[in-house]
């Protein structure tokens, strides 16, 4: 697994806390691919078959676990905010957050070490980015 393929993990592994990958979330999921600069090289061809072997992985044995080590190893630590970042953003594309989502948080800071001065700052601002009338 590469840093592309571990950062779209981080973002099915997001979409799947609630079982369901709603609609927004899949446009989410294409637009970060398809707009941030860390897939410049990625070939969005590939996206359905990464999305497919990360689905796999999450309905396997230990399926969490496992993802969260194959994203450990994929996406180097300095990559560790961006991961968070696009789960922030996956999470808050459906606008619902409640402890799950907040686990699978807490498990990203963890697993990169983000402090929690920085993580609240990483999740005020996707709040803010997907804020919407109303």
């Amino acid at each position: 697994m590469n840093l592309h393929e571990g950062l779209i993990m981080t973002m099915v592994l997001a979409a799947a806390t609630d079982r369901n990958l709603s609609r927004a979330e899949q446009k989410r999921l294409r637009d970060l691919v398809a707009h941030l600069p860390v897939f410049t090289d990625f070939e969005p061809k590939n996206l359905a078959r990464v999305c497919e072997s990360c689905a796999a992985t999450l309905a396997g044995d230990n399926g969490i676990d496992r993802a969260a080590r194959l994203i450990k190893k994929a996406v180097p630590k300095r990559f560790g905010p961006t991961a968070y970042t696009i789960a922030c953003d996956m999470l808050a594309a459906d606008g619902r957050i409640g402890d799950i989502e907040v686990g699978l948080l807490d498990m990203l800071a963890d697993l990169f070490s983000i402090d929690s001065l920085s993580c609240a700052a990483i999740e005020m601002a996707s709040r803010a980015r997907y804020a919407t009338p109303a």
